[in-house]
């Protein structure tokens, strides 16, 4: 597998396409991660998690790109940052397999309507070998730039609380709508709801500690003191959007960019997400971002989310909703004190093209 992948790696290469500068990490849940790093002589191997930052350190590696987060791999990028190591995330996973489609398309297609035209270059052809963890690496260093996320310490301990919150409050919803179709006399279960205000209490104290702020943005979108579900929902949002510089791109990513009565924009040639056969591509979105926002557009607003009156209610305002969140927690990256440019939220503050863009 090792040989396959390194020869893909020279084809990539062959046809000049930039990589990350870095080592890519194709992390698994009950696998070693593999490690790629690419240069003039690439190495690529499967390394136990806890040789992991010695293996980069010794191949002098700053900056890593991992394909996806796991709570279990928190502590591994979070010990690689505390020893200097810098760390990107694939923001979307579909990224990866969009790369792949680009290439199908950009080159092996001119391949297959060579040969009908009887004039076939097999120089300008990638062979993309079978998915194996090897192939992903090195497809991973190759995704497009725009899709990598910069992450910091303070947003992994945040995650790892919202991945946890996450998990009891989806329970609880899902247990709440068992419960409301039933009746009073065959309920199967309890709705324990102080456990499920602990867990989001916890939450938001997290994000409270590591995100100054936040507090801030809980009072532009007024959110009561008391109501700490909310909060937590609000926690969510600012965690998923805080760094994207484009309002676009936020309702893009909830899957709300678009309203169902206009057609969309077709997506440029090499676009993530678009299918092989030329068909209309599926649109991919961020589901859990746009559960958290539908949720606390229900809870700010009184809403029946079984009402077709308040559905509609919903699918306009949660969208203001959102942009909203989105400003305050941008506008909260930059604060002034004594004359100089303060972090609110622990990240670097928006340059003043961006500044004059939120406007």
């Amino acid at each position: 597998m090792e040989t396959e992948a390194l020869d893909f790696y020279r084809q990539l290469r062959e046809h000049n396409l930039p990589h990350f500068d870095g080592a890519s990490i194709d992390f698994h849940r009950k696998r070693d991660p593999v490690v790629f790093i690419p240069r003039e002589n690439p190495v690529i191997a499967a390394v136990k998690k806890e040789e992991l930052k010695n293996f980069l350190m010794a191949n002098d590696i700053r900056r890593v790109l991992v394909d996806a987060l796991f709570p279990s791999r928190v502590p591994i990028l979070i010990d690689l940052l505390q020893h200097g190591i810098e760390v990107y995330v694939l923001r979307r996973p579909s990224a990866l397999a969009g790369f792949k489609a680009m290439l199908e398309r950009r080159y092996n297609k001119k391949k297959n309507k060579g040969k009908q035209d009887g004039n076939n270059n097999d120089n300008n052809y990638i062979k993309i070998p079978r998915k194996n963890d090897f192939v992903d690496a090195v497809a991973l260093a190759f995704t497009w730039p725009k899709f990598h996320r910069k992450v910091d310490i303070p947003y992994l301990i945040c995650w790892r609380a919202m991945n946890k919150w996450r998990r009891v409050y989806s329970v609880y919803h899902k247990v709440q709508q068992m419960v409301e179709d039933l009746e009073s006399d065959e309920t199967p279960v309890t709705l324990h709801e102080d456990r499920v205000i602990k867990k989001a209490k916890e939450f938001v104290d997290t994000v409270e500690r590591h995100f100054l702020g936040i507090r801030r943005v809980f009072e532009k979108i007024k959110i009561p003191d008391d109501d700490v579900i909310a909060q937590a929902l609000c926690c969510e949002v600012v965690l998923e959007v805080y760094h994207i510089p484009k309002k676009s791109d936020v309702l893009e990513k909830a899957g709300i960019r678009y309203s169902p009565k206009k057609p969309r924009p077709k997506k440029k040639e090499g676009a993530e997400g678009e299918s092989e056969d030329g068909t209309k591509p599926k649109y991919i979105h961020d589901g859990k971002l746009l559960f958290a926002v539908t949720q606390l557009t229900v809870k700010l607003y009184h809403l029946n989310p079984r009402s077709k009156k308040d559905q509609r209610k919903i699918r306009w305002k949660a969208p203001k909703l959102l942009r909203r969140i989105w400003r305050s927690s941008r506008k909260l990256l930059v604060t002034k004190e004594d004359g100089r440019v303060g972090e609110a939220l622990g990240v670097s503050g928006p340059s003043r093209i961006e500044r004059v863009t939120e406007l």
